[in-house]
């Protein structure tokens, strides 16, 4: 992902939001469930795809409309496709390559904080089927936080401030292969083994197990076990816990408690979180984080706490989101440091493309 595609990629943010100013409609449904504003972790689907109309192929078709937001989601899943479809032609060609399969998300964005100072991201993630190498195996392909990732500890809430319990490394391209233990939505196991795509490549491998229960109409918890191994670090498991409640047809509230314990960890990583989020229209909403992190054993235990305020809407395309707004943290990550209030601001840009369902 070169300079031009993110340039690119803020362009037809730019473009999109001056539809939206000069009072453009926006292409989605006018009641949209309030389940919609908290976005899931992209790669969890909740049903299945459209089929492919027959005889087509969807690698190379050109965006129906010619304008830049258009063509640059058209640009970026044309290359992914057509990567990941010439990769899985290396393993023959018994089977057809399925594009309605591959769906990822592009994620721009940078916060700034009178602690940690400027800090930019860019990440990517990308999960497609590759019927030539296995019916039952799928490949990911991320920029991603590579400790959080790994060790299951990502929180369920995309943001450009925190996006998990370890937020101090720069994103890492991974390329994973995950053995298709359970359908989308349903309890069970997944496998995956990938490594890091740089020198030298480091292998990992992880098992997930999910469950989930439905407590009455409007309340639900789900549970999470991750086993996992790195070459560098060696083995650990994270355990998670996360719970939604609808107080009303436009609000939410969520709260997440995670830990994880590794051989190269001292004492337990853990983070806790509560966030409301509350519908403002159909295309907009606004939610409120409140959180806290730090290690058991650690030389502060409590390393931070604080609250992000963000606001969520579609720029005039359902495929593209905004996230901006204010954050108040209390950091301290030594003894010797005196905690301090610590404002900040953080903005985050997303674009899914392919087969996205939202």
């Amino acid at each position: 992902m070169n300079i031009r595609i993110v340039t690119l990629l803020w362009l037809a943010a730019a473009v999109s939001w001056a539809e939206v100013a000069n009072g453009a409609e926006i292409e989605t449904a006018d009641d949209v469930p309030p389940q919609e504003l908290p976005r899931e972790v992209p790669g969890e689907q909740t049903a299945e795809p459209e089929p492919e109309a027959e005889g087509s192929d969807q690698c190379d078709q050109e965006p129906t409309d010619e304008s830049l937001p258009e063509e640059v989601q058209s640009g970026v899943f044309k290359y992914s496709c057509v990567a990941v479809r010439w990769f899985d032609s290396l393993f023959g060609s018994s089977h057809d390559f399925r594009e309605e399969e591959l769906y990822g998300r592009v994620s721009l964005g940078s916060s700034w904080s009178q602690y940690e100072g400027f800090d930019p991201s860019m990440r990517f993630r990308l999960r497609t089927d590759l019927p030539n190498v296995s019916s039952r195996l799928n490949a990911f392909i991320g920029r991603v936080d590579e400790e959080d990732y790994i060790r299951g500890t990502e929180t369920r809430q995309d943001s450009a401030f925190r996006r998990g319990i370890n937020d101090g490394e720069q994103p890492e391209w991974l390329f994973g292969l995950g053995y298709k233990g359970r359908k989308p939505g349903e309890d069970g196991w997944d496998y995956s083994i990938g490594v890091r795509l740089r020198f030298p490549p480091q292998p990992y491998v992880k098992a997930g197990y999910v469950k989930s229960w439905a407590v009455g109409e409007t309340h639900d918890l789900r549970y999470r076990q991750t086993v996992f191994w790195r070459y560098d670090k060696g083995y650990g498991t994270t355990t998670a816990f996360d719970s939604a409640r609808e107080l009303s047809d436009d609000n939410i509230l969520r709260w997440e408690l995670i830990g994880t314990l590794a051989d190269y960890t001292d004492g337990v990583d853990w983070w806790a979180a509560n966030t409301w989020y509350h519908r403002l229209k159909a295309n907009r909403g606004i939610s409120l984080r409140t959180f806290a992190r730090g290690r058991t054993k650690g030389e502060v235990s409590l390393t931070e706490f604080g609250f992000e305020l963000s606001f969520r809407r579609q720029l005039n395309r359902e495929w593209l989101f905004l996230n901006a707004g204010p954050t108040l943290t209390w950091p301290r990550y030594f003894e010797a440091e005196k905690r301090q209030p610590s404002w900040g601001f953080a903005v985050l840009l997303e674009m899914d493309f392919g087969y996205y369902l939202n």
